[in-house]
C-alpha cells in the first residue's frame, strides 16, 4: 500500500499486516512441528494488541472486542511458548553446568508439561471462538476510522511516542540493584510497548525510530532473560513439590545449582540495567526526540 498519511491509516495498516502474519503461522502452530510458529503467532498477537492500545482513540468500537479475543488467544499461546522456552533453556543451562545427565528426570517432566500445553493450545485453535477471531481479522479491511480523532501522521505521532516513553521512564526510574523481579518485568512490558511504537512509526521517522527500537530490543532481551529465570524457578518448585520423591538425589542437587545460577544471572542483569536504560534514554530517545520537534 501507499505510505500512510494519517494515524488511522497507519493503525489499520499495522493491524492488517500483523493479522496476516498471525494467520500465516496458525497452520504450522497447529501442527506443532516447529515451535517458531507459536512464537511468531504470539509476536503478531502482541503487536496487534500494542497497536490497539496505542491507536485506541482512532479505531472503531470493534477494536475492543478484537482486543478481548486477542487477549484470550495470547493466554493460550503464552502457556505453550513459555514451555518451549523452558525446555530449550534447560538444555542449554544443563550443558553449561555439566548437569545434562542429572537433569534428565526434570527435563522429561518439563517436556510432558510442554506437550500438555501444546495439546490445550491446539484444542483452542479448533474452537468456534478461534474461528470467530479469524473472521474478525479478515474484517479489518472494513473498519472505519474515527474522523474526530484521526490526524495527519506527523502532527499526531509525537504525542503518542512521548506518552509511551514517559510510561517507560516512570517505571525505569524506580529500579535499583535490589529491585524485585516483578518491577523489572513491568519495565520490560513498557519497554516492549515503546519498542513497538517506535517500529510502527519508522515509516515517519526512519533511522532514529529504528535505532531506538534496536536499543529497546537489547534492554527487553536482557530483562526477558531475567524473567525466564523467574519462571524456571517457579517450574522447578512445582516439579520438586510434586515429583522429586521419585527422582534420584543428584537431580534435586542439580536443580539447586540451576536455581543458584539463575539468581546470580539475575543479579548481573540488575547491575547492567542502569547502563542499558541510559542507552535507550540518551542514545535512542534523545535522537528521536529531535526528529519530533
Amino acid at each position: 500500500m501507499l505510505t500512510p498519511t494519517t494515524t488511522g491509516d497507519l493503525a489499520v495498516h499495522i493491524l492488517e499486516q500483523q493479522a496476516a502474519a498471525f494467520l500465516e503461522h496458525a497452520p504450522g502452530a497447529h501442527a506443532g512441528e516447529d515451535p517458531m510458529h507459536v512464537h511468531q503467532m504470539r509476536v503478531a498477537t502482541r503487536r496487534m494488541r500494542a497497536a490497539l492500545r496505542l491507536f485506541a482513540d482512532v479505531l472503531p468500537a470493534e477494536a475492543g472486542t478484537l482486543n478481548d479475543e486477542l487477549k484470550w488467544i495470547a493466554g493460550q499461546l503464552g502457556a505453550a511458548r513459555d514451555l518451549d522456552v523452558q525446555v530449550r533453556r534447560l538444555r542449554e543451562t544443563a550443558a553449561e553446568l555439566g548437569l545434562s545427565d542429572a537433569l534428565v528426570p526434570y527435563g522429561a517432566w518439563l517436556e510432558e508439561q510442554r506437550q500438555r500445553a501444546q495439546a490445550e493450545f491446539v484444542s483452542a485453535l479448533e474452537t468456534l471462538r478461534f474461528a470467530q477471531l479469524v473472521q474478525q481479522l479478515h474484517q479489518l479491511t472494513d473498519w472505519s476510522i474515527n474522523p474526530l480523532f484521526d490526524a495527519p501522521l506527523f502532527d499526531d505521532a509525537p504525542r503518542r511516542l512521548r506518552r509511551t516513553y514517559r510510561q517507560l521512564g516512570k517505571r525505569a526510574r524506580r529500579i535499583d540493584d535490589h529491585a524485585p523481579a516483578t518491577e523489572l518485568h513491568k519495565v520490560r512490558i513498557r519497554a516492549k510497548r515503546l519498542r513497538y511504537a517506535a517500529e510502527f512509526f519508522e515509516v515517519a521517522y526512519g533511522k532514529p525510530a529504528q535505532r531506538l527500537a534496536e536499543l529497546l530490543v537489547t534492554l527487553q532481551d536482557r530483562l526477558g532473560d531475567l524473567q525466564d529465570g523467574v519462571v524456571s524457578g517457579q517450574r522447578i518448585h512445582q516439579a520438586v513439590h510434586t515429583e522429586a520423591g521419585a527422582w534420584p538425589a543428584e537431580t534435586s542437587l542439580a536443580l539447586g545449582r540451576v536455581v543458584q545460577r539463575d539468581v546470580q544471572h539475575a543479579n548481573q542483569i540488575r547491575k547492567e540495567f542502569p547502563w542499558l536504560y541510559r542507552s535507550v534514554r540518551d542514545e535512542g530517545w534523545r535522537r528521536l526526540r529531535r526528529s519530533l520537534e
